[in-house]
C-alpha cells in the first residue's frame, strides 16, 4: 500500500485514506462467508449443505461478534491484556465501563440493518442484476421458457449469511437491555420489519433444496444463551462499578 503515500495532499488523498479501510473491510465481510464455505468443505471435508451451512453460521456469528465488540474496544482490551492475565476480575471492569459507552453506536447499527440491510434482502441484488441484464441485451419474446424461468426462479435460504445477522441483534439487545432499554424499542422495530421482510421471502422466493433435520436449531439456542451470558457479565460490572452490590446478587 505504499502507493498511497506518493499521491500528493489534496481531496484525492483524504478521500482514499478516509474510504479505503472502510471499503476493504466491508469487501472483506462480503466475501468471508465465501471463505468459510470453502473452508468447510475444502477443509473440513463436510459432505452435506446443512453441514456447510452450520460450519458457516458459527464461523460467521464469531466473527461479526469480535468485529463489533473487540474492534470498538480495542484499545482497552490490547493495553489491559497483562493486567487481565493476573487479575482476571478487571474483564468485568473493562465491560462495565467501556460497553455502556459505545450505546449510541449499537442504536446505529441497529437502525442501519434496519432502514439499509432489511431492504437489500428484499432487493436481491444477484437476482435483479441478472434480470436487468437479460432484459436489456435480449427480447423478451425470443427468450424460452426456460430461460424466462431462470430469471425469477427461487433460490435456497443461505443460513451462514442470514442467521448471524439475527444472533448479532439479539447480543446487542441483551446487552443494552439494562444499561440503555432505549435499544429495545429499537431491536423491536428491526424485529418487525425483519418479520414481515423474511416471511415475504419465505413464501415466495426460498425454495428448501435439503433436509436438514432441526441441525441449525441448537446453533439458535447456543448463540442465544451466550447472548445471555455477555450481558449478565456486562451488567455485573456495570453494577460493581457503581457501587450496586445488593443488585448484583439479586
Amino acid at each position: 500500500m505504499e502507493w498511497v503515500d506518493k499521491i500528493p495532499e489534496g481531496s484525492l488523498r483524504a478521500l482514499i485514506n478516509g474510504y479505503l479501510p472502510v471499503i476493504t473491510l466491508l469487501g472483506l465481510i462480503l466475501i468471508l462467508p465465501l471463505i468459510f464455505q470453502g473452508v468447510a468443505t475444502s477443509y473440513e471435508k463436510r459432505k452435506t449443505l446443512s453441514g456447510v451451512q452450520n460450519s458457516i453460521v458459527g464461523r460467521y456469528f464469531y466473527y461479526q461478534l469480535a468485529n463489533i465488540y473487540i474492534t470498538v474496544t480495542a484499545g482497552a482490551l490490547w493495553t489491559s491484556l497483562a493486567e487481565i492475565i493476573d487479575h482476571p476480575q478487571n474483564l468485568l471492569k473493562i465491560l462495565g465501563e467501556k460497553l455502556p459507552k459505545l450505546a449510541g453506536y449499537f442504536i446505529s447499527l441497529l437502525i442501519t440493518k434496519t432502514l439499509a440491510g432489511l431492504p437489500m434482502v428484499l432487493l436481491r441484488v444477484g437476482a435483479l442484476s441478472r434480470m436487468m441484464f437479460l432484459r436489456s441485451c435480449f427480447n423478451k419474446k425470443r427468450l424460452s421458457q426456460r430461460e424466462l424461468m431462470e430469471v425469477y426462479r427461487k433460490q435456497p435460504i443461505y443460513y451462514g449469511w442470514e442467521y448471524p445477522t439475527q444472533f448479532l441483534v439479539i447480543i446487542i439487545c441483551f446487552t443494552y437491555a439494562c444499561i440503555t432499554p432505549f435499544v429495545l424499542p429499537v431491536g423491536s422495530v428491526y424485529y418487525f420489519f425483519a418479520l414481515l421482510v423474511y416471511k415475504k421471502q419465505a413464501l415466495y422466493v426460498y425454495s428448501p433444496t435439503y433436509e436438514s433435520g432441526g441441525r441449525m436449531f441448537p446453533q439458535a439456542i447456543s448463540k442465544t444463551l451466550f447472548a445471555l451470558l455477555i450481558s449478565q457479565l456486562t451488567f455485573i460490572g456495570y453494577s460493581l462499578l457503581r457501587k450496586g452490590v445488593l443488585q448484583v446478587r439479586l
